[in-house]
Parts: C-alpha cells; structure tokens; sequence
C-alpha cells in the first residue's frame, strides 16, 4: 500500500474527527458545570438529522440551509430540556440521572422510528458531489466542509472558553462550582445556557453529516458512545484535550478501515481508547 492511500486516510479522519471533537466537546461543557452524564447526548444529534431529512424530503431543503433551523431549534430544545428535567437532577445521585437520560434514549429512537421508519437513508447536500484534486489526493466536498466548519467552530468555542467572560465564567464554574457561586456569578443561568449549548453544537454536527453518515434510529446510541469516548480520551473537563482527542479518534477510524476493513477496522478506535486508559489513564492532555 502506497503512502499516497495512507496520507490520503488521515485527511479523511482529521475531517471527520472535527465533528467528533464537536460532540465530545458538548458533553464535556455540559459536565464540567453540572457534573451531569447525559445519555442521550448523541440522540439528539439524531434528531438534527432526521429534521433535515424531513426538509430535504418534503420542501428540497438542503441540509446546509436547514442547519439555520436545526442549531437554533436544537437550543431551544436544549434550553426546555434542562429547565424541565436536568435542573432537578443536579444534585441526584448518579444512577438517577442515568435512568432518566436512557429513558430519554428510547423515547426519542422510538419517535424517530415512528416517524421515518427503520429504513436507512442519506441526505445528499451542494457539496456531496464535489470534489477537490490536491495533487495526487482527491478531498470529497463534503468532508471538506465538514472539516473547515466543524475546526472553525471549535476554534471559535476555545476561543469563547478562554477569553469571554462566559467562557471564565464556565472555567470557575468547572473548577469550583460553590466559590463560583459566592464570586457573584449566576451559576444556574450559566449551566442552563452552556447545555443549550451543548445540545446546539449537535444541530450544526448533525446537520454537517448526513451525507457522510448513513441514517437510522438507533444511532443515536453509537453518537453518544463515540462523546463519551472523545470525553476521557482528552481528559475529563479538558477542552482543548476534547477536540485534539476528536481528531485522534477520527485517524485512527479511518486507518483501521483503510488496513483491516470490516468490522475489525471499527475496533481500531476502541482498542486505542483501551490503550490510552491503560498507559494514560488522564488522558491526552489531562493532568496528574
């Protein structure tokens, strides 16, 4: 095997790692001011492509308009979610907040399966037949897309982290949630907003993916699986660890794929998790 083929699967999955790092970094927001693990994290980013199936189908909408629906509707949702239900779980124990999330797992695979069906379906958007000739590498329109927006938002969500006065706000919260409460800061308000948030970045994730990822119902499990592995690869409530362990994980999918193939190419990312956990249990750019 050439080492064109090779270079030309790391493009691959640092593209599609910006999306992972995207989803990995919503949940560790959400958990770093609430301490909350949501298990239906990634059934939401479910919900943000069945909406742009529903459009493209019915009105030709394409998935890259209808994301200017999906992102704000995504943080609304997020908004009524944690007002009506995590608000009340924030001091619960663990098995408690466990339970309601799963129950929100099989609510919204079985609306979804409801609604679309158990059939598998890709949503074509402007991009999907594009393609880029780079020398001897060809970079498919959609993966490119998916790369430049997803790296500029994370950029821009570090940036935000690091020097807004949400983004310290965020950090005090993280680092002790009482002292930031006795500093003046409205604590409740700011975890409502960075879940929102969290649930918003998963409208731009999913509304970026659907011709990428093949859709169905239950897939919002595997979503959620693949955050919650970016989660510790990173190191628990590193941000910047979040996003470089996005792109990590998305080369190693790729050259598994590229070198093994079939379902044993799919364990490649779960055995470096494995690896990572036994040799570096912190994780990338987690502290001792």
């Amino acid at each position: 095997m050439d080492s064109t083929t090779v270079i030309q699967a790391i493009m691959q999955g640092l593209m599609l790692g910006a999306i992972y790092g995207l989803i990995g970094l919503g949940i560790t927001m959400v958990f770093s001011v609430t301490g909350l693990m949501n298990f239906a994290h990634g059934d939401f980013m479910a919900i943000a492509m069945y909406l742009c199936l529903g459009l493209f189908t019915r009105f030709q909408i394409d998935p890259y308009l209808s994301m200017f629906l999906a992102i704000p509707l995504l943080f609304v949702m997020g908004l009524l979610v944690y007002h009506f239900l995590f608000r009340r779980m924030i001091d619960a124990e663990i098995l408690m907040v466990i339970q309601m999330t799963l129950g929100m797992v099989f609510i919204i695979e079985s609306t979804l399966l409801i609604l679309f069906t158990a059939d598998y379906a890709n949503v074509p958007n402007l991009a999907h037949g594009t393609r880029f000739t780079m020398g001897p590498f060809v970079i498919t329109g959609s993966y490119l897309v998916t790369f430049l927006v997803g790296s500029a938002v994370g950029g821009a969500l570090y940036w935000m982290l690091q020097y807004t006065d949400l983004g310290r706000q965020i950090r005090a919260i993280a680092q002790n949630r009482e002292a930031a409460k006795l500093m003046g800061i409205k604590t409740a308000r700011v975890q409502m907003i960075v879940f929102a948030l969290g649930i918003a970045l998963l409208g731009l994730s999913g509304s970026l993916t659907t011709s990428i990822i093949t859709l169905q119902p239950y897939m919002g499990l595997d979503f959620t699986l693949f955050a919650f592995i970016v989660f510790v690869m990173g190191g628990v409530g590193n941000f910047l660890g979040t996003l470089v362990a996005g792109f990590v994980l998305g080369v190693a999918e790729a050259l598994g794929a590229l070198f093994i193939g079939g379902h044993l190419g799919g364990l490649v990312p779960y055995g470096l998790f494995v690896l990572i956990l036994l040799f570096r249990p912190q994780g990338i750019m987690g502290a001792r």
